[in-house]
């Protein structure tokens, strides 16, 4: 059987990525996803964060959760972190641990990046395999208005550790895809990375929730504890296993 090739989606991006992100505040971030699945969890829960990126949250919420397993697919985002959590390079849609979580989360609307229903069923099924009878999965997801907004911040450059970059943003109201064009110059050499990102439709992730074997047990608007709708930004998903 031949073996997949792994393909980092992040490769160049990550040397930029710090920068692209220095407007976030990890520590209440850190403290949001807490917050609302603290009261859910056991004393001393195990943690799977999926798409955990260059580990900057991680390095706040291990704290609380002492038990901490950081993974993302890519390679070069996950090895551009110092910080001492164990982490593992993987697909969030084949979940590669003989163990189960108390908690399973992805934050960065990293979920969007599954780019077709297939793909998200394939993840909530891993989930479920995953989750201890009792856990908890949560993660935020980018709505429609999200995408029709950045829209108006379509271009977007900058200059960070001598390398210049510019990047496009393009909504596709048909197919649902939002891509996100990378244009990084080093030096002499011009490299283009694009990410693709599907927006699902708000009742999409019920629907394939109970295919999948859970429930939303919660739904706000991110960062927040307002109640979602479907014509929220974006928003934070709590889910459970039907037991």
């Amino acid at each position: 059987m031949k073996k997949k090739k792994h393909i980092d989606p992040y490769k160049n991006v990550s040397s930029i990525y710090s920068h692209l992100m220095d407007f976030v505040d990890y520590k209440w971030w850190a403290k949001y996803i807490y917050s609302i699945t603290v009261n859910h969890l056991t004393k001393s829960p195990s943690v799977l964060e999926l798409g955990a990126g260059n580990c900057k949250l991680a390095g706040y919420l291990s704290k609380h959760y002492k038990d901490y397993i950081a993974s993302d697919i890519s390679l070069s985002m996950l090895s551009g972190s110092n910080n001492k959590i164990t982490k593992v390079c993987c697909d969030m849609t084949e979940i590669p641990f003989n163990k189960k979580f108390d908690l399973i989360f992805s934050a960065f609307d990293s979920i969007n990046y599954l780019t077709s229903k297939t793909k998200l069923k394939s993840l909530f099924n891993a989930v479920n395999t995953h989750l201890t009878d009792n856990g908890v999965f949560t993660f935020d997801a980018a709505l429609i208005n999200n995408s029709l907004k950045h829209q108006k911040t379509a271009l977007t450059s900058g200059y960070y550790n001598g390398i210049e970059y510019y990047r496009t943003s393009k909504y596709y109201p048909f197919s649902g895809i939002h891509k996100n064009i990378f244009r990084i110059n080093h030096s002499e050499k011009t490299i283009v990375e694009t990410h693709k990102q599907k927006i699902f439709e708000f009742e999409t992730y019920f629907e394939i929730a109970e295919k999948c074997n859970l429930y939303v047990a919660d739904c706000f608007k991110a960062f927040t504890f307002q109640k979602a709708k479907p014509t929220s930004d974006r928003v934070q998903f709590i889910m459970k296993r039907i037991t």
